[in-house]
């Protein structure tokens, strides 16, 4: 008996030391840290929960909004299910406290004369500068730069290549989204460091007024959600309040014409959002500036909050995570036999469904149509990298792109 007892518990030990060795006894996401610039810098750290595959196809780095924290993506926008579902890492980073101590000392004055309290105990440095100026005077109460001495994207940088180098992760399919001030951060990051990015998002972001690195920017795919109503970072950069304007960021509409405007994209494609029956009278209108590479997608909103964020199960037309699922596949190279989701492909075509009009990822060849029996509808040349679809009836069809030696297939779906 005693023998019998003995080797159960040999058995107990050998297989909670190998749980502890693989990391199956570790929390997830996991706590890290790391000393970049003086500062020692925390960020979680989580792996998928998908067991079909066993190397990780990339990485999302979530960056959290002003006076937030890096647990937001898990406890409130349930960011883990996206990298449950791509089978990819997310890595959240915490931001630092507004080292000025003269931003601090403003934003203590502010609280005491105002209702807003302001706390600055997490604070990116992304070139937002808040200023404010008396209406009736013209004069500046405040104009100050947020962190503006803390080289946040070079502490992102270095946490990126140390989770990187600490696991097996294509460094391809590597995403930044962020939140509120995080989506400014997003904006930074992409400016100085765009080369080794597959694709940015940003929920109720913008760009600062300081932003740096404009002259500079590389062609990266963009996705925006901004709302017509936000009422902490407005649409247009500024609001008025206690008589006073306070500028906080770019216009959203100067943001989405750079990032056109330097992607090079295609004419915009606008279209109502409706994937799921609307309750809340909350609207989405999808502006697609179509490439197959480099697109920008805007997603105007009208009636949501600074904080909402959609879900379909509170009776949204859409859901923010199906959205950024949708954007991160398009925009994802394969790195692994048993992964269909990401499949880049080349070439191939923009919008689907389409209104009336394809852009195509090369400059000039064939595109045929046929309907799901096998029948020839159309074959036509098309230029420019776009062909015209707007004379066929709404349906299912098949599209065949002929452009040189190459040759592309798919379904195509018109509306």
């Amino acid at each position: 008996m005693i023998t019998v007892y003995k080797a159960l518990r040999f058995i107990l030990i050998f297989n909670l030391l190998w749980l502890l060795a693989t990391g199956r006894l570790l929390a997830n996401p996991m706590l890290k840290k790391i000393t970049v610039d003086g500062y020692e810098r925390e960020y979680l750290v989580y792996l998928p929960q998908n067991t079909e595959q066993e190397k990780i196809n990339g990485m999302l780095v979530c960056l959290h909004g002003f006076g937030r924290s890096m647990d937001d993506f898990f406890e409130t926008y349930n960011i883990s299910s996206v990298a449950d579902s791509l089978n990819m890492m997310i890595v959240a980073p915490q931001a630092l406290p507004e080292q000025n101590q003269r931003v601090n000392q403003l934003a203590t004055t502010i609280s005491s004369l105002t209702d807003n309290q302001i706390s600055l105990h997490s604070v990116w440095g992304c070139g937002l500068r808040i200023k404010a100026n008396l209406l009736l005077l013209g004069t500046n109460i405040l104009n100050e730069e947020l962190n503006k001495d803390v080289d946040d994207v070079n502490f992102i940088d270095r946490m990126i290549d140390r989770v990187l180098s600490d696991n097996s992760i294509p460094a391809e399919n590597l995403f930044v989204l962020g939140t509120s001030m995080g989506g400014f951060m997003t904006y930074q990051y992409a400016l100085k460091k765009g080369k080794r990015l597959a694709g940015i998002i940003s929920i109720a972001g913008s760009m600062g007024l300081d932003i740096k690195g404009m002259e500079m920017g590389i062609k990266i795919p963009v996705c925006d959600f901004h709302s017509l109503t936000d009422e902490v970072v407005p649409y247009n950069g500024y609001f008025i309040q206690y008589l006073s304007v306070i500028s906080l960021a770019l216009p959203k509409a100067e943001v989405i014409s750079y990032w056109t405007k330097l992607n090079a994209t295609g004419t915009p494609v606008t279209e109502q959002i409706k994937y799921y029956p609307s309750t809340n009278g909350i609207t989405v209108e999808k502006i697609t500036y179509p490439d197959p590479d480099y697109e920008v997608i805007h997603y105007k909103i009208t009636g949501a909050s600074h904080s909402y964020f959609f879900k379909k199960e509170a009776g949204d037309c859409m859901d923010h995570v199906e959205e950024i699922k949708r954007f991160i596949q398009k925009h994802s190279i394969q790195t692994t036999a048993n992964a269909p989701l990401f499949a880049k492909q080349k070439p191939v075509f923009y919008p689907n469904p389409v209104i009336d009009r394809v852009f195509l990822s090369v400059t000039d060849g064939f595109v045929t149509m046929y309907d799901l029996t096998g029948r020839k509808i159309l074959s036509q040349p098309f230029i420019n990298g776009q062909a015209d679809l707007s004379y066929l009836k709404a349906g299912v069809y098949m599209i065949e792109i002929l452009s040189g030696a190459v040759s592309y297939t798919a379904i195509l779906l018109k509306k």
